[in-house]
């Protein structure tokens, strides 16, 4: 089933999880509706377009202030840093690699996935599993200088970026990129722009009820290994051919 994008459906979609939003923060135990992973991407999509636009004007306010925003493409020092992500976002990510125009994407990321969960080893364990901000900030920290860039990475370009988690949207620097990156010192510069955050944290209630209502589980995963595990983890057999086209066995190419 492709993204939902019928705005009837997506609505009443959204007010049944409202109503449960609603009856949660009341105290009352309610079942969260049934959510289609095409249902929960549509919404999901909405809700990035939203902060995409309050985006856009955080760019132009900051340089009407004389200020620079350093993102752009080929720049991917944040791309070693550690994405926790809820499942509509992973599910999102997931149903957008499904479309037929995304089926290279899909394969790339399938081949560079191994490499990337065995880079990160154990530390991804412990940022799955951190309690409270100070645990979280050190498996983070550790991940990150790693230096694992991420396994939708592809030549310093986000191959994923019309489907990417509202945290990667948000993410960026002032100036320059020289704090950015696994030895980050922690000084990176941000804009302060009030409809971009206020737009993000008003979406989290929605982020939440679309993670709970398909995952009975309050754990986040990194955005790799939460899309593999939709996925089914489907890397091609060692003696398939391997899908970077090279012409060679899996084992012998991206599987050695």
């Amino acid at each position: 089933m492709p993204i939902t994008t019928d705005p009837e459906r997506l609505a009443r979609v959204a007010g049944e999880l409202g109503a449960a939003i609603n009856a949660l923060e009341e105290g009352k135990r309610v079942r969260l509706p049934v959510i289609q992973h095409a249902d929960a991407a549509g919404l999901t999509m909405i809700m990035h377009a939203e902060l995409d636009d309050a985006i856009e004007d955080r760019s132009a306010e900051a340089a009407a202030e004389g200020l620079h925003i350093a993102c752009s493409a080929g720049c991917s020092g944040c791309c070693v840093s550690p994405v926790l992500v809820t499942e509509g976002e992973a599910v999102t990510v997931v149903e957008w690699l499904g479309l037929p125009a995304n089926k290279e994407i899909k394969e790339k990321f399938l081949v560079a996935y191994p490499a990337w969960k065995q880079g990160i080893g154990d530390a991804a364990t412990a940022i799955e599993k951190a309690r409270g901000n100070d645990e979280l900030r050190a498996a983070a920290m550790t991940l990150k200088r790693k230096a694992v860039m991420c396994a939708f990475n592809r030549e310093g370009l986000c191959s994923i970026y019309d489907a990417r988690p509202a945290r990667c949207r948000t993410t960026h620097a002032l100036e320059d990129n020289t704090h950015c990156g696994a030895e980050s010192d922690g000084k990176v510069k941000y804009f302060e722009h009030v409809r971009t955050q206020e737009t993000f944290a008003q979406q989290e209630p929605m982020r939440a009820a679309l993670h709970h209502a398909m995952r009975k589980t309050d754990s986040l995963e990194l955005l790799p290994s939460a899309v593999a595990r939709l996925l089914g983890n489907s890397a091609p057999g060692r003696n398939e051919p391997c899908p970077c086209g090279s012409g060679k066995k899996y084992k012998k190419c991206h599987g050695a």
